[in-house]
């Protein structure tokens, strides 16, 4: 059973959320065993991941405005590829 649901925002920014019935209101959503922070963001190494789907960049400690940028964890990518 999926621990969360993934869905993308109307920016495209991957979201995770536990209840299936909120992550259908935002369209196509998967299951996955990701753990999330309490933004809903992907946690990835211990941190809170921003992930622009459209973009295909990642950034932690905060978005693409004031964010550190990383190499965009590769489940991430997949993930959002199922959304796209």
């Amino acid at each position: 059973m999926a621990h969360s649901y993934a869905y993308l925002d109307k920016e495209k920014i991957l979201h995770l959320h536990p209840l299936e019935d909120e992550a259908v209101k935002h369209g196509k959503y998967v299951g996955t065993n990701l753990d999330y922070d309490e933004s809903g963001y992907p946690v990835i190494g211990g941190e809170g991941v921003i992930y622009y789907a459209d973009k295909d960049t990642a950034y932690v400690n905060g978005n693409e405005d004031n964010g550190k940028q990383i190499a965009v964890p590769s489940g991430l990518k997949s993930l959002a590829g199922q959304l796209l």
